[in-house]
């Protein structure tokens, strides 16, 4: 009832308080939806890569407990550049359950992806909204006055995300991009969906 009347608020205020009709309402959020499990299936994605860069290069001693939630300071200790001499199989990756960000800093400092500090945050934030069961398109707006800024912020963090993925992932993504909004169909949104520009993500208003 409150991601509906939220919804509801934005939508009125943006149609200049005409009418809004339910084809709106629902398409919205249902939008919003997809847009989150589009997105969760890229995080995903995302950190499975991020593990096997990890993994290709590193590796850690058999007698190692495992590396769980926030473990940088053990991990980033117990890692040892990878020998494929011996040809065993590789014990950091039966042992790797990272944090998310934690996983990104090591891949960081280990120079396996190029990424700022600012672009890791974002990404994590992203993460974290992602998995909520709120709005993502909206955040916690509840006046259309207050989504330019928080627009800004959205678009930074999903285009910080297609940076880290594979360079093969990236095209699928875009596509992704157009297709939770019908493409290569007619579009069901209108406005307050993602589209591509010069190569960026960004919101149509």
């Amino acid at each position: 009832m409150y991601l509906h009347k939220q919804v509801y608020d934005i939508l009125l205020e943006a149609n200049g308080g005409g009418e809004v009709t339910y084809y709106e309402l629902s398409s919205l959020i249902r939008y919003d939806k997809n847009l989150r499990d589009m997105l969760y299936k890229y995080l995903a994605m995302a950190e499975e890569h991020l593990r096997a860069l990890l993994c290709d290069k590193y590796d850690v001693s058999k007698d190692n407990a495992i590396f769980k939630g926030h473990c940088y300071n053990s991990l980033n200790q117990a890692l040892v550049e990878k020998d494929d001499s011996d040809g065993h199989t590789s014990y950091l990756y039966s042992l790797l359950e990272p944090d998310f960000a934690d996983l990104m800093r090591i891949c960081i400092e280990k120079n396996l992806i190029t990424i700022s500090g600012q672009e890791k945050k974002r990404i994590k934030e992203l993460r974290n909204r992602t998995m909520h069961h709120s709005l993502l398109i909206f955040g916690k707006a509840a006046r259309f006055s207050e989504l330019c800024s928080y627009f800004g912020a959205l678009e930074e963090r999903i285009n910080a995300l297609m940076q880290i993925l594979p360079e093969e992932y990236r095209t699928g993504f875009v596509t992704s991009i157009k297709t939770i909004n019908g493409y290569p169909g007619k579009q069901y949104l209108t406005k307050f969906y993602l589209e591509i520009q010069n190569g960026k993500i960004c919101i149509n208003k």
